[in-house]
């Protein structure tokens, strides 16, 4: 049995909504195009319009189908991109055309960048970790919403299930071309899966003790946990080097003699967070890629540039940003944390003239390293560049794995665009 009544219904409110939709759409071809259409073409669009609406108000729907045709037909000849019932192809053709003109932007004209690591501190910051207050934990759930989508942050709690006093590893490194040690905790290179499994990514696993229960922290690779373990567990020691030093914690060797496992005497109870940390991540940039094609980066600004021609990275290239402090023929050398070039020293740049007078943030100056160890000098040669990083002290640059290609410069950052911290607005 069927309901004739019912359909006839649903198909009058159809015609109905669609001719009403087709009216909105008429009204503003007339408002957008008016200036490049004809005067009669404006008037038939307007009698159609009248014509419709009349129909629509006597309900007369004999003629709204067809009316509604004349007017439909009327918009695709003379409306532009604001014609009404585009096809799945014909959209799908737009789409096509937006995504070509996006990679063409991203490919010669703008990208965006994330800092990987904190090279660059305090200019710019890579992914970066700090303790979780009780304050913090305690927030409302709106201060933690807003929160995270101020800084993207993301929250790791280890939670105890033993009482006990913790214990962590230590093990000595030798720094390269230098007879300082130091001290650090060490990690395991491990595989996760993030996005639901879907991929695989390299990270940190930090194994550390309580009462000889193992515990595991996972980070990304990126991020060192060595200072904030310090800080959660030896509160008032600038680095682990000077806690061995003290001798006031309980030392034990393992099987592996080279890692020290140290009783911080810290007392954790079931229950308690062990440690909670929240994960920051880097400073996202948009970077000028336009400029670059024109120009070479100038004495003093910050560079973003592949490393597929540098033979350290070639089995595994990657961007990288430093800051630019030699062009060709310019010879450098770093004398009491500063730097010179052709003898003289460098103060043509804001953040150059900050690390050779050792200003707020950047008071460590340059540190004299590898290729630019105290009483050496580097020329560099015809094509290439020297770059260095502004946090020096903790920075894998030119002084270690030589120049960078000229044709290896990718952009210059522009603007710094998130998160919103005191950084944020124009690069430095």
């Amino acid at each position: 049995m069927s309901f004739p009544f019912v359909n006839k219904n649903k198909t009058q409110k159809k015609i109905l909504e669609s001719s009403h939709a087709l009216i909105g759409n008429a009204k503003q071809v007339v408002k957008y195009r008016k200036h490049l259409l004809d005067d009669s073409v404006l008037a038939s669009i307007n009698l159609q319009v009248s014509m419709l609406e009349s129909s629509i108000r006597a309900k007369d729907f004999a003629n709204l189908e067809g009316q509604s045709n004349d007017l439909s037909r009327l918009l695709k000849q003379h409306g532009g991109d604001i014609a009404p019932g585009k096809s799945l192809g014909e959209q799908g053709e737009s789409f096509f055309v937006a995504f070509l003109v996006a990679i063409a932007i991203r490919t010669f004209f703008i990208q965006s960048f994330q800092i990987p690591t904190n090279s660059m501190a305090p200019t710019y910051y890579g992914m970066t970790c700090k303790l979780v207050s009780s304050e913090e934990a305690a927030a409302s759930i709106w201060s933690k919403v807003w929160h995270k989508i101020r800084f993207w942050s993301r929250e790791v709690n280890v939670v105890a299930t033993n009482n006990g006093t913790v214990s962590i590893p230590i093990t000595k490194v030798k720094l390269m071309d230098d007879n300082e040690v130091i001290y650090m905790v060490p990690y395991e290179e491990v595989f996760i899966r993030k996005y639901l499994g879907l991929t695989r990514t390299k990270a940190r696993k930090y194994t550390i003790f309580v009462d000889g229960r193992r515990y595991q922290i996972i980070s990304p690779i990126d991020l060192s946990l060595s200072k904030i373990l310090l800080e959660r567990f030896c509160k008032g020691y600038s680095s682990w080097k000077e806690v061995i030093a003290d001798g006031k914690f309980n030392q034990n060797f393992g099987q592996d003699k080279r890692i020290n496992i140290l009783d911080t005497k810290y007392p954790i109870a079931a229950g308690d967070s062990i440690i909670r940390f929240e994960i920051l991540p880097g400073d996202m940039l948009f970077v000028d890629k336009i400029s670059c094609r024109f120009r070479l980066p100038k004495v003093g600004e910050s560079v973003v540039f592949t490393t597929n021609a540098i033979e350290h990275f070639s089995k595994t290239p990657k961007f990288f940003i430093k800051r630019l402090v030699g062009r060709p023929t310019n010879t450098l050398n770093i004398k009491s944390n500063q730097l010179f070039m052709d003898g003289k020293l460098m103060t043509t740049n804001g953040i150059l003239e900050k690390l050779n007078l050792k200003a707020k943030g950047y008071e460590n100056g340059y540190y004299p390293a590898g290729m630019l160890v105290e009483g050496f000098s580097v020329t560099v040669p015809e094509k290439n560049l020297f770059v260095l990083g502004d946090n020096s002290q903790d920075s894998y640059d030119s002084r270690f794995w030589g120049f960078v290609p000229e044709k290896s410069i990718c952009g210059r950052p522009y603007v710094i665009f998130y998160p919103f911290t005191n950084r944020w607005g124009k690069c430095k």
